[in-house]
């Protein structure tokens, strides 16, 4: 897939959608992978729960979509697609989403004293 290259996913349990893209900043929400034996031999590190990874590159095949990470590389072996590097599904991963400390910053600000309005 080349650098420009976007897939949104949307989740068969829940309606809701989402993207991926090359570059993009994920992190693993499950790590219970596939137990097929030909992909577990072509793989030499598995992503942690809860830890963060940058996609380097992406391929849908079927109905799934498979990530493929920065942070290490997996052989290649001969699957459906052809002989590609082995990838994850997309299903065990959620994009970062960043939280600006300004929301955490107004939680905390003093509330004006104003009197309660009883009903």
């Amino acid at each position: 897939m080349g650098a420009e290259s976007s897939f949104m996913m949307r989740s068969a349990t829940e309606d809701t959608a989402m993207s991926f893209h090359i570059g993009q900043q994920v992190v693993c929400i499950s790590d219970r992978f596939s137990a097929e034996p030909h992909w577990r031999r072509s793989v030499r590190a598995f992503p942690k729960l809860h830890m963060i990874y940058r996609i380097r590159d992406m391929r849908e095949v079927q109905s799934l979509l498979g990530l493929c990470f920065f942070e290490f590389v997996n052989r290649h072996a001969r699957f459906a697609e052809g002989y590609v590097e082995a990838a994850f599904n997309s299903k065990n991963f959620r994009p970062v989403k960043r939280t600006n400390i300004e929301v955490f910053e107004k939680l905390l600000a003093p509330v004006p004293n104003c009197p309660l309005e009883l009903v």
